[in-house]
């Protein structure tokens, strides 16, 4: 029987996996002690980034079951258009933009 990875491993491998696509970052993730469950919770933009984070990371090594708690923002929790939140991070880039005003132009 193969060793049980720690839930450190499970979690860098899931920050790892959802940090690959801008569209979650407004997703966070618990993984419970000991028991290879992750807790997803936060906005994703649609149904199908909804599916995709819970997939992604029920395809992680060590993981046995994912609860989500996504919620979809279509923008009614956010401002800017719906189907078009604005978030800070909505790219995976290091530079916070917000309706097209570079807020870090002084780097």
């Amino acid at each position: 029987m193969a060793a049980q990875r720690s839930d450190t491993l499970i979690g860098d491998d899931v920050v790892r996996t959802l940090g690959a696509q801008g569209r979650f970052s407004q997703v966070l993730a618990q993984v419970s002690e000991g028991e290879g469950e992750v807790t997803l919770s936060g906005d994703v933009p649609d149904a199908a980034a909804k599916r995709q984070a819970e997939a992604a990371v029920a395809a992680i090594e060590g993981v046995r079951g994912v609860r989500s708690h996504l919620n979809i923002d279509g923008g009614s929790h956010s401002f800017g258009l719906r189907g078009r939140a604005v978030r800070d991070n909505p790219d995976g880039s290091d530079t916070t933009r917000r309706a097209g005003i570079d807020l870090d132009e002084n780097d």
